[in-house]
């Protein structure tokens, strides 16, 4: 199990650089003592406050006991000469004369055209050839056919995907994770329990599945159990925001799990995730065709908060995401109704009218 560096606990919820240090650095402490050794990071994680609280916290022996990882912006690369200049700034903010396991963040369409664009790929061979970064390593948000494409288009050591019962087949998805760790990649996981979700308000009916599983556990512990019964899998990341939390996953994580769910427990799997995706509400695949809009509108992200909020009881939660990372301006209700996107949507789906019932459970809690 690696430490995710994204929801460390907060002074104030609103506001992601208020990170409550002493707290924070008494998690990642204790999960260091205890055997975690892969701490993750990444640019703007914290509103770019993470790394340097990192830089803080891992002074001393600490820094030597882990593999910290960060990733390179690549959607503000802009020249051949970016890469280098965010470089030296995260060692900079993290204190460290290198980084052990650096990834090019976010790839996916745009980005890896950016990343060819401005030959970020070389950029990491200089890195890796002064000795600046051990490994080098992308993570990816977008379909499974550029996965692929991207696997094979550098020597990477590993990759992050997002991986979970739920999201089997999103995104890199099982195919993907096969694929990567059958060129030799080490795979990373982040999202296993879909940022809280498959462990928070968990539905009675979702409980009771769990309920019917061999083991007495958490939702959390059943979720995690699932990713860590796949051999690919290389290390599992939790974005802890409690002590509690981190002493539960440690302890979990300290016994094996590879190999060992039964048939008979995989079939509860697809159980729990036929309830979610019974829950949604709607159909969109996150294929951005309907961006970008007019009025800046992120329309695929406010309907994902839209159905998280709907799929895993986790209306706060969304109000909280939507509060935080939409600004007022570009927000549904500034949405004039011009049609565009809903003529570009594949799906079909009546976007204009969607993001109004999104605009009064996000901002309003009707």
């Amino acid at each position: 199990m690696g430490f995710g560096a994204m929801r460390f606990p907060l002074n104030d919820v609103y506001d992601p650089t208020m990170i409550n240090e002493p707290l924070a650095t008494k998690m990642l402490h204790y999960a260091i003592n205890h055997g975690i050794n892969y701490v993750d990071t990444a640019y703007p994680y914290h509103r770019e406050t993470s790394e340097i609280f990192l830089g803080r916290a891992l002074k001393r022996s600490y820094r030597q006991k882990i593999y910290l990882a960060t990733k390179m912006p690549v959607w503000r690369v802009q020249s051949k000469d970016d890469p280098q200049k965010y470089f030296d700034e995260q060692l900079k903010r993290l204190q460290t004369d290198h980084i052990d396991m650096y990834l090019l963040h976010s790839l996916g369409k745009s980005t890896w055209k950016r990343v060819k664009e401005h030959h970020v790929l070389k950029s990491l061979d200089k890195f890796l050839e002064a000795g600046k970064i051990r490994f080098a390593g992308f993570s990816y948000h977008d379909e499974s056919p550029l996965f692929k494409k991207i696997v094979d288009a550098y020597p990477w050591t590993f990759c992050l995907i997002q991986l979970n019962y739920v999201d089997d087949h999103y995104q890199a998805g099982i195919e993907g994770l096969e694929y990567a760790h059958g060129k030799g990649l080490a795979v990373v996981i982040m999202e296993p329990l879909r940022g809280g979700k498959l462990a928070n308000n968990v539905p009675n009916e979702v409980l009771d599945i769990i309920k019917r599983s061999q083991w007495a556990q958490t939702p959390a512990q059943f979720a995690l159990r699932w990713v860590l019964n796949r051999p690919e899998v290389s290390c599992v990341l939790s974005g802890m925001s409690s002590l509690l939390q981190v002493e539960e996953n440690v302890a979990f994580a300290s016994n094996e799990h590879m190999n060992t769910l039964t048939h008979e427990e995989i079939r509860l799997y697809a159980q729990a995730k036929e309830f979610y995706l019974g829950r949604t509400k709607v159909n969109c695949t996150q294929c951005g065709y309907c961006i970008p809009c007019p009025q800046k509108i992120p329309i695929s992200y406010i309907l994902e908060l839209y159905n998280d909020a709907c799929m895993y009881d986790a209306v706060e939660e969304s109000q909280w995401m939507y509060e935080v990372f939409v600004k007022p301006e570009n927000r549904a209700d500034r949405c004039t109704e011009c049609g565009e996107c809903e003529e570009k949507c594949p799906q079909n789906i009546p976007i204009m009218g969607v993001l109004k019932e999104a605009q009064r459970l996000l901002k309003e809690g009707d």
